[in-house]
């Protein structure tokens, strides 16, 4: 299979858990989030004071500078924008930050435990620390840059700049419902959903900031697929990337003109009647003649 470069979601890589090697972090000091002092300047980064080397117990968070408290609260499946500085609680070491550079966009349950347990509840303009024990961090492997060794507790200093909307969905359609983890898990339908619908329905969730997709794009996606309106799951969502070049029969029509002029970032659902799905072509899980649901995310386009 060919490799294709991709342009997406920033997600940043000292948010995501990955294994490496280290030695075991010094014995420190039990703390909570009121034993870090941190001042975040009119310009440039914040700084932080505390005695190291520390460890927490638990992921505890605290508003350092509120916003102006509007907007949605951020949850499990929400889109965010940010910008953090991470350090290591055990040696004061910077593990990362973004903070000059500008945001990074991603959805919130996509990244480090205690980093999206820190921000729940939060608003656009509020600036956050968080302080997180290893194992709601890198847990007993560390980060792939060895900036955080194996045990190691970690503190990030957030500034939300902003959390996506969701949007408004007709009543004629069937509800999303998102899972303790806060990823879609199947749709619900009550008596104003549409029968059976004879037209592709498009009708966007979070709307991303990313870039359009085209035809002849290769879009990689993360989905969930039901049978309509709320019947059998064929496709569980498993948040795993799934590529596809538009416009070149590797995905159904309805994909095919659904996905197109939607943005990197979004997430979607799609109603698909037969016309545009499989017809009367039976599927693995799938009748022949059956119209589908999807719940899409846009990972990337290249």
């Amino acid at each position: 299979m060919r490799r294709v470069a991709l342009v997406g979601l920033v997600m940043p890589l000292v948010l995501l858990t990955a294994a490496c090697s280290g030695s075991d972090s010094a014995p420190a000091k039990v703390g909570t989030v009121a034993s870090v002092k941190v001042t975040i300047p009119p310009s440039g980064a914040p700084t932080l004071n505390f005695v190291s080397p520390m460890r927490f117990t638990t992921t505890e968070s605290k508003i350092v500078k509120a916003g102006p408290g509007t907007g949605p609260a951020v949850e499990l499946s929400s889109l965010v924008s940010v910008r953090y500085v991470g350090t290591n609680a055990t040696d004061q070491g910077p593990i990362g930050e973004n903070w000059t550079a500008g945001p990074s966009t991603f959805y919130v349950n996509s990244v480090v435990k205690g980093f999206t347990d820190g921000l729940l509840g939060k608003h656009a303009g509020d600036e956050v620390l968080i302080t997180v024990p290893a194992k709601d961090a890198f847990g007993d492997t560390g980060n792939i840059q060895s900036t955080v060794r194996p045990g190691d507790s970690v503190i990030y200093v957030v500034d939300i700049t902003n959390v996506a909307p969701v949007e408004t969905v007709p009543d004629t359609v069937p509800t999303l419902v998102y899972d303790a983890a806060g990823n879609p898990s199947k749709f619900t339908a009550t008596d104003a959903v549409t029968k059976d619908p004879k037209e592709l329905g498009v009708y966007p969730v979070i709307k991303g900031d990313g870039p359009a997709v085209k035809v002849g794009d290769t879009v990689s996606v993360a989905y969930f697929g039901q049978l309509y309106p709320d019947k059998d799951v064929f496709n569980a969502w498993t948040g795993q990337p799934f590529p596809a070049k538009l416009g070149a029969s590797q995905v159904i029509e309805g994909w095919d003109k659904g996905l197109l002029g939607q943005t990197v970032g979004s997430r979607l659902i799609l109603v698909v009647p037969p016309d545009l799905a499989y017809k009367d072509k039976k599927q693995p899980g799938i009748p022949a003649n059956s119209t589908l649901i999807f719940a899409i995310q846009i990972l990337a386009v290249n």
